[in-house]
């Protein structure tokens, strides 16, 4: 900075140092700089010193009588600075102000366009105060200098709460419409930072004399710290954004190089059905959904884990942890929290899931910080098996150091859902049996895949699919023509029941086939029965309700699929005309081992047959869980005890 400082050059030419040195010690003779390196030393640990006595030049001249140095001040990029003044008053000058870095040695003459750079960081002016002075005179001084039309008795406030050890700093905006203002031009501010002048009292701004270096067009510090912290926070959940997130997988990384006894869990987490939150609540639903999934994420991750939005409606977390059965977990815990997520929205009730996929990484296996993006994509990788297969799933991935060589290649595309023939779809059933006559009630017709392209996706991964793309329609009509056409040959009386989706459930050409196909043969409708998943009717209860009441009137069956006993529902049954609940899994898993689940489920049937609502169990799978659920009056059930899902003849 000696080489940019005019006054320095006036006083290098008038003693014959030309060019001026580039630092102190090639400036002065070698027992000056030995006395003022510790002066600087000083300086930069954060205590104002100073060095007394001659102080000499390279050439043996003296250059003055006196040092001071103030304790550092902060530039941008982490660097420090310190005030450096040259009192030659003895020699009837004025002080020489420079600035200094701790920079060893002199700096490399190419460097002069960035040392020129780097000037407009330092200070603009300094202004002494004198021991007697007022808070409100320096004040006063301040803004002339300045040129500020801020208010002086608020500024005087400031300098008087200047309390403790000095140095402090204060910033004065430039101007009174510095809050108002929209312009980031208008919104800059001046840094003073008040230094003592040692010798002149003890550090106090009431004590004695002291410094005031000047910094003009700084930006406001709460507003770089708010506008830092926005740079790494998603601005809607307050979660962590890609960027934050990445940064601290690579902090993970570099701690699990030092310690081998804990390993890491990076999730990937990519939602279920949002968009449907979106399309049928809109993006102010779908805010509040995703702030409520931020919500579940902080609570289950805790204190100790990290979670971050990095897209649209995909998250991303990590966690330590000692092996990948607790990263299984943890990713399982959070499925469950989704699992529990109600958003009422007007007459809609909208659930959420998710897709995780889990990278692995044990405390053994030493990776670089520049893999922190490479294992996240692994992670990424993880979560788009558990899509084909049809999502609200956990894919784990214990990490190889091999994965890293191969990171870039691409999944196999999961194919359009459109571009499947009716040749390669089929149809299974399961048995339904009657729980009180221990003998078949009815069936359950399931749409499955057949032929190469059916080979590792699963039907209920493509069936998401088409339900997205919008072609779910045409397959649930397609299933329905080849139901009825079985119903027409077969002479029994069996009940055969189908799952309709929600966009079947509004697509007027399906409701017109339905009806045309029955007006011909109503004897058909009282074999048919119609499933609606429960979350297809939270979200969209006027829909159901309308299809409920126009197949009811055509001879139909209604019923409720994965029933989980909510409240939502439950309060809506005394206006759906709808025969039969077919109970979530979990409702009935472990009943017989949990009597509290038991009476649990014992309520919620009383309360549907006190609606005159008939119940199904699903999932069944040992003897004892039959007859407990005959026990509790439970009407039909279903599962791998009465029968597995086998090709249907009838079509």
């Amino acid at each position: 900075m000696l080489v940019h400082n005019q006054q320095m050059k006036a006083l290098c030419a008038a003693k014959g140092v030309l060019p001026v040195p580039s630092s102190l010690p090639a400036l002065l003779s070698e027992k000056s700089w030995r006395r003022c390196e510790p002066v600087l030393s000083a300086a930069f640990g954060g205590v104002p010193a100073q060095a007394s006595g001659a102080i000499v030049l390279q050439s043996g001249e003296t250059f003055c009588h006196h040092m001071i140095c103030t304790s550092f001040v902060s530039l941008p990029g982490e660097r420090q600075a310190v005030l450096v003044q040259f009192e030659l008053e003895e020699n009837g000058q004025e002080e020489v102000v420079a600035v200094a870095e701790p920079v060893p040695g002199a700096q490399p003459s190419g460097k002069a366009a960035q040392d020129l750079d780097l000037l407009e960081h330092f200070p603009d002016d300094v202004l002494v105060f004198g021991a007697s002075e007022s808070v409100e005179t320096r004040a006063e001084k301040l803004l002339q200098l300045i040129g500020s039309d801020y208010d002086a008795t608020l500024l005087a406030e400031a300098l008087a709460g200047l309390e403790g050890e000095l140095p402090q700093t204060i910033y004065i905006p430039e101007s009174r419409s510095f809050r108002s203002t929209g312009h980031a031009a208008d919104r800059q501010m001046c840094e003073v930072r008040v230094v003592p002048i040692p010798g002149a009292g003890q550090g106090q701004l009431d004590n004695g004399a002291s410094l005031a270096v000047i910094r003009r067009n700084v930006d406001c510090p709460q507003e770089t710290a708010e506008n830092r912290r926005l740079a790494y926070l998603d601005p809607l959940t307050g979660l962590e954004n890609r960027r934050a997130f990445t940064k601290a997988l690579k902090r993970e990384l570099t701690r699990l190089a030092a310690e081998t006894e804990t390993g890491l869990a990076v999730l990937y987490i990519d939602l279920d059905e949002f968009k449907k939150v979106n399309d049928l609540g809109g993006h102010d639903a779908g805010d509040d959904m995703l702030l409520r999934v931020a919500a579940c994420l902080r609570l289950t991750l805790g204190e100790f884990g990290t979670a971050a939005r990095i897209g649209g409606d995909e998250f991303a977390g990590m966690m330590p942890v000692a092996n990948e059965e607790a990263a299984l977990d943890i990713a399982e815990e959070i499925l469950s929290a989704f699992d529990r997520i109600r958003l009422e929205v007007g007459d809609r009730v909208f659930t959420i899931g998710g897709s995780i996929g889990v990278a692995f990484l044990d405390g053994g296996i030493k990776l670089r910080e520049g893999d922190a993006a490479a294992l996240l994509g692994l992670a990424d990788r993880a979560c788009l098996r558990g899509k084909r297969f049809g999502g609200r799933s956990v894919q784990v991935h214990s990490v190889q150091p091999q994965d890293f060589e191969g990171v870039g290649a691409e999944l196999v595309d999961l194919p359009e859902p459109g571009s499947f023939r009716g040749n390669e779809l089929t149809l299974y059933a399961m048995p339904i049996v009657c729980l009180k006559r221990a003998r078949p009630w009815g069936s359950e017709i399931l749409l499955r895949l057949k032929g190469d392209r059916a080979r590792g996706l699963s039907s209920r991964a493509w069936i998401s699919a088409a339900e997205r793309s919008g072609f779910i329609a045409k397959v649930d009509a397609w299933t329905l023509d080849k139901v009825l056409d079985a119903a027409e040959r077969n002479a029994d009386r069996s009940i055969l029941t189908m799952n309709v989706s929600a966009e079947s459930v509004r697509d007027p050409t399906f409701r017109d086939g339905l009806y045309h196909r029955l007006s011909v043969n109503p004897l058909l409708a009282s074999k048919l029965c119609l499933e609606i998943a429960e979350k297809d009717f939270l979200r969209e209860p006027a829909s159901v309700q309308a299809f409920f009441r126009f197949v009811n009137e055509l001879g139909c069956q209604t019923a409720i699929d994965d029933f989980a006993g909510h409240w939502p529902v439950l309060s809506r049954l005394t206006n759906l005309r709808v025969d039969w609940l077919k109970l979530e899994s979990s409702l009935t898993q472990q009943v017989v081992e949990e009597p509290a689940k038991a009476a649990i489920l014992n309520g919620l049937v009383r309360a549907a047959h006190e609606l005159g609502i008939k119940v199904i169990a699903k999932h069944v799978e040992t003897a004892e869980e039959a007859r407990l659920l005959s026990e509790l009056d439970i009407e039909a059930a279903q599962g791998f005890f009465f029968g597995r899902p086998e090709p249907w003849p009838g079509a």
